[in-house]
């Protein structure tokens, strides 16, 4: 890793072709994608916030509280399923195309560093040479603009997390502040170091891949038996010439003539470089393509999605089993959350002057529509009572109003100490939520909790 270990830097050489080009698109899809969605609104609300405080998260409309563990457990186990179904078919397409490491290194910082230190074959001599005034020059120049870019990055991604325009306004604390610190120097560390080293000993998926992958899946493989033995001339042996010009675009240093190997990323630059030089030479394309490992010897563009193996059809069918659910669990779900809870310490219960048994609760409404509601409680059973402070009470969307109350009744409603009751609020546009509690009063009451 570079620690323990001489560090081989790589240098990968720049390239064209019809891979390139789909991915660089893709890349920059992903990119405004990441850089626009927290100031996009849906519904009156972020299409997407984490807000981590505030302990709600919104995705596209939908507002999630930690009322809403079961919806958050689903989405992970569905994206969860998503990456096995799309691994077992595509292999690590993920890793080459749209991994936000890749992404970035591939096309911000990786741009910069040619723009200042030029093609690879260029750098690398400049390595070899040691480091003369030129050398810090360039290196300063670069290693200023891959901090302006990170630091634009580390602002993007707290918005995320807090928001465009309440970043802008600063709103963040020192909390963020110190975690803002934190994700710079994380990044930048990635970006100008950590590199290809990521993937290689920190990425889980790197290793899951192995699991997840069979002999179906895609990826990227050299024809041997049409490109051995290995020769310069055109007119004898294989069809590979031994350029080595696969291996110099590779940002893993994989020769992908050795077989598929962990550090290959499936990037396609190799397919890329290859098949310019089968041009060249006046040679087939696709000495080096996207295949599977059963089919490597077929013909170019041959490849299908394996939909055959069972376990495609299992990862398919669970998903969407749990996407269904969810849906329906959304569908459902009412916008006001509504419970109580038994406030700590003090008496059980106490007598009131006018002879009624009080019981001191905290009462809880969460509000999971797309704007500010008013709320106000009342009891449904007959003979309680409930007093609380305040109403009606405005809670903003996505918030969460934590008030004292008292609920009471005569003493003769209890029955061993316990009475039952059941509490409504209800919402400005007439919803209503309702719990269930428990009173404890005299006649030998034993400690009980709301529910």
């Amino acid at each position: 890793m570079g620690l323990t270990a001489k560090r081989d830097w790589i240098y990968p050489a720049d390239n064209a072709g019809r891979f390139r080009s789909a991915r660089k698109k893709v890349g920059w899809a992903l990119i405004a994608f990441f850089v626009l969605a927290p100031w996009i609104r849906f519904r009156g609300m972020p299409a997407v916030r984490i807000d981590i405080p505030g302990r709600r998260f919104t995705l596209l409309g939908q507002l999630f509280t930690p009322h809403d563990t079961w919806a958050l457990a689903l989405l992970m186990l569905v994206f969860a399923l998503a990456i096995m179904l799309f691994t077992a078919l595509l292999g690590r397409v993920w890793c080459g195309w749209a991994c936000p490491q890749t992404v970035w290194l591939e096309w911000v910082y990786r741009p910069i560093e040619r723009f200042f230190e030029g093609p690879a074959h260029r750098r690398a001599r400049r390595e070899k040479q040691g480091k003369t005034k030129q050398w810090w020059r360039i290196k300063l120049a670069k290693h200023a603009a891959y901090a302006a870019v990170t630091l634009g990055t580390t602002f993007i991604f707290l918005t995320w997390f807090v928001g465009g325009p309440e970043l802008f306004r600063g709103e963040i604390g020192s909390t963020g502040v110190f975690m803002g610190v934190m994700l710079f120097a994380l990044f930048y560390a990635d970006a100008t170091w950590f590199r290809e080293q990521l993937c290689n000993y920190a990425c889980p998926y790197a290793r899951l891949q192995g699991v997840l992958m069979d002999k179906r899946s895609l990826v990227v493989a050299y024809d041997e038996a049409r490109g051995e033995p290995r020769t310069k001339s055109k007119g004898e042996g294989g069809d590979c010439v031994d350029c080595n010009r696969c291996v110099a675009v590779c940002p893993g240093g994989v020769d992908i003539r050795q077989g598929d190997q962990l550090q290959c990323i499936a990037c396609a630059g190799c397919i890329d470089a290859c098949d310019e030089i089968m041009v060249k030479i006046g040679k087939p394309k696709g000495l080096i393509r996207y295949t599977t490992k059963r089919d490597e010897r077929a013909s170019a563009g041959e490849w299908k999605p394996q939909l055959s193996h069972p376990r495609v059809y299992a990862y398919a069918a669970v998903m969407v089993a749990l996407a269904v659910a969810l849906l329906v669990g959304l569908a459902v779900r009412s916008e006001t959350v509504f419970w109580a809870a038994r406030s700590a310490g003090g008496e059980l219960y106490m007598q009131l002057p006018n002879g009624q048994v009080a019981n001191q609760f905290h009462l809880h409404v969460t509000n999971r529509d797309t704007a500010a509601r008013s709320y106000t409680v009342a009891s449904l059973t007959e003979g309680v009572d409930v007093t609380a402070p305040g109403q009606p009470w405005t809670v903003d969307w996505g918030q969460e109003l934590r008030v004292p109350g008292f609920v009471s009744a005569s003493p003769q409603a209890f029955a061993a100490g316990r009475k039952t009751a059941e509490l409504q609020v209800v919402r400005d546009d007439g919803e209503v939520g309702t719990v269930e509690i428990t009173l404890l009063g005299p006649d030998g009451a034993a400690v009980g909790g709301a529910r």
